[in-house]
């Protein structure tokens, strides 16, 4: 990438996530079980130091289009809100590394690496660009839309084998359908320490055109909010004594006047919130390790909800009993795990090397974290700059013979 590339994108990921934060108050987002500012802070800088190298590693043996698209299908991870957390992060790792310093707007930053930075974010437009069905980055330069799934998929989960997966549906399923949903948000929430990870909606995908609206808006579609890293091994506190009964689900729904807009980390809200008079039809679906789709049946629904909700409280309970600094030092596993799931959709082994990494990059921050009293000063400046989130990059790209991006 030039360097002209690199800022332009700095600048497209620091106002989409400044207008993400602030409408949300993210920069002032506190939590009595978990140090979400220092955890979240420890995070960015392992990414940080990170990053480069290991996706060096990982594009020596998988392009990243083939990423994209792989990763265009049900409850797939890595997902769009994992794109979004690769980025932002490694973004804001070097932001606090530009405030440390005391480096002014507009001074160069010492540690720039143009050439690594801008193949990180090379790495990130390239597996969007795949990923999106409309080639597009982020969901705010598409009204807010987050299609990933192409017709055929759509065509498999209206048109399932032996029977529709989508089913037509009654006001009491609809109720029993989103206090699962509920219940399998509350333990991705716990189970990542307060993270979205385990979390993504996605659509919406276009059913029926009306002819009576402007542009033709679509009048059903459907949406799929997904449910993943449900039988996690790698994060050091996710073995319960309940374990969940599906690895992944999806709650495809099919609904009628109803608006989605999704955001930058992959969450949706819904245009009347209350929807649940305006679903057509839904799904309850889990894939397997080749990305197959099958249905799970709504005799299961009380059992899944019950195995999540009893592995939910087990966690909770383990969180009590964390020490001040594990509330900050299990932000650097949550990041790994965000790392890991790139290695595992290519198939590639990567775990601990990923876990030792993330370790040894983490070990000096960590201290430092400990040690002060205020949290970390990137929170202060997202929270009140008018200015944007991210410097831009002034150090220039050394000339290669042949030129090109590469």
């Amino acid at each position: 990438m030039t360097l002209e590339e690199i800022n332009r994108h700095i600048r497209l990921i620091a106002e989409h996530l400044k207008a993400f934060m602030r409408s949300e108050q993210r920069a002032l987002l506190r939590s009595a079980l978990f140090d979400v500012p220092r955890r979240s802070s420890l995070g960015w800088e392992c990414l940080y130091r990170t990053a480069y190298p290991l996706l060096v590693d990982l594009t020596s043996v998988i392009t990243p289009e083939e990423i994209g698209r792989r990763m265009k299908r049900v409850c797939a991870r890595p997902n769009f809100l994992t794109l979004s957390i690769l980025i932002c992060c490694y973004l804001g790792g070097r932001q606090q590394r530009i405030l440390d310093l005391g480096v002014r707007p507009g001074e160069p930053f010492p540690e720039d690496d143009p050439e690594q930075i801008g193949f990180v974010l090379d790495f990130w437009r390239r597996v969007c660009r795949t990923y999106r069905e409309d080639g597009a980055l982020l969901p705010e330069e598409r009204g807010g839309t987050m299609p990933i799934l192409p017709a055929e998929t759509i065509a498999r989960l209206r048109t399932g084998s032996p029977r529709d997966l989508l089913v037509e549906t009654d006001p009491l399923t609809v109720r029993r359908l989103r206090r699962l949903a509920a219940t399998l948000e509350l333990y991705a929430f716990i189970l990542h320490g307060e993270q979205r990870d385990g979390l993504f909606a996605h659509g919406p995908y276009a059913l029926q055109e009306r002819s009576d609206t402007p542009r033709g808006g679509p009048r059903e579609v459907l949406v799929i909010r997904e449910f993943t890293d449900l039988q996690n091994t790698y994060l050091p506190w996710a073995q319960t004594r309940a374990r969940n009964l599906y690895p992944n689900l999806a709650l495809v729904l099919q609904l009628r006047d109803v608006t989605a807009r999704f955001d930058l980390f992959g969450g949706v809200r819904f245009d009347p919130p209350d929807y649940a008079d305006r679903v057509r039809a839904v799904a309850l679906v889990t894939t397997d390790d080749r990305g197959e789709i099958r249905a799970v049946p709504f005799e299961e629904i009380e059992e899944i909800e019950r195995r999540a909700a009893d592995a939910q409280m087990e966690l909770y309970q383990r969180a009590l009993s964390w020490s001040p600094r594990f509330k900050i030092e299990y932000g650097l596993y949550l990041f790994a795990n965000h790392v890991k799931a790139f290695f595992d959709l290519a198939g590639v082994e990567a775990g601990e090397r990923i876990r030792r990494a993330f370790e040894e990059a983490a070990a000096p921050f960590l201290e430092r974290l400990l040690a002060d009293a205020e949290p970390p000063s990137i929170w202060q400046f997202m929270a009140t700059t008018e200015g944007d989130f991210f410097s831009p990059v002034f150090a220039q790209i050394p000339e290669r013979e042949g030129g090109g991006e590469g």
